[in-house]
């Protein structure tokens, strides 16, 4: 697909198809991020695809905590205030257990790159969103992986590192109407002074 109609037709798809996704189409989006720029090129990510029984897990733990009425970002040093739970964080949760595969993203602690590490996982994971509409797959980035990352990095068994974000991914099993954006006139101004 053409890169300017890949952008204009990318959504943030919540309803996924059970049909699995091919391993090469896998393979496929994690290089696409792989290629990303990075500060300092850092490559600050770690990509787990996390099907199955592993997936459950993971929804359980969070909708363990929304039902505990617990949230905060866990024992992170990036603590908010607690988290009221809306039924848009269950809906999340529904998503991730439709979705035939979830990528967790991670990065190794490092307080110096912080902000840096942030930006270019951002930038990896809109790699994978493209990359997914290349191929014909929806993708949703979740971020409500952060109030129980402590949680879900020790089941993944990676306590060394932090947990970013996830993006569900798989079939489309909707294709959602175009939301509002913004007018350039709105967004962008020039400056030569």
């Amino acid at each position: 697909m053409e890169l300017d109609k890949v952008i204009r037709e990318r959504r943030s798809i919540r309803e996924f198809s059970s049909k699995k996704i091919e391993k090469d189409k896998i393979i496929q989006l994690i290089e696409s991020a792989r290629l990303a720029p990075s500060a300092g090129n850092r490559q600050p990510w770690h990509f787990v695809i996390v099907q199955g029984q592993a997936k459950d897990k993971i929804v359980h733990v969070i909708l363990n905590q929304i039902n505990g009425m617990d949230i905060t970002l866990d024992s992170s040093e990036h603590a908010t205030r607690p988290y009221n739970p809306t039924s848009s964080l269950k809906a999340s949760m529904q998503c991730i257990k439709e979705a035939p595969i979830f990528i967790l993203v991670f990065r190794k602690h490092s307080d110096d790159w912080l902000e840096g590490d942030y930006l270019s996982i951002g930038c990896a994971v809109e790699h994978i969103c493209l990359k997914a509409a290349d191929l014909g797959l929806g993708s949703l980035w979740i971020r409500d992986v952060v109030y129980t990352r402590d949680k879900i990095a020790k089941i993944m068994g990676h306590e060394d590192m932090e947990l970013v974000t996830g993006i569900a991914i798989g079939y489309s099993n909707e294709y959602p109407y175009e939301r509002h954006k913004k007018g350039l006139e709105e967004i962008m101004e020039w400056s030569d002074e």
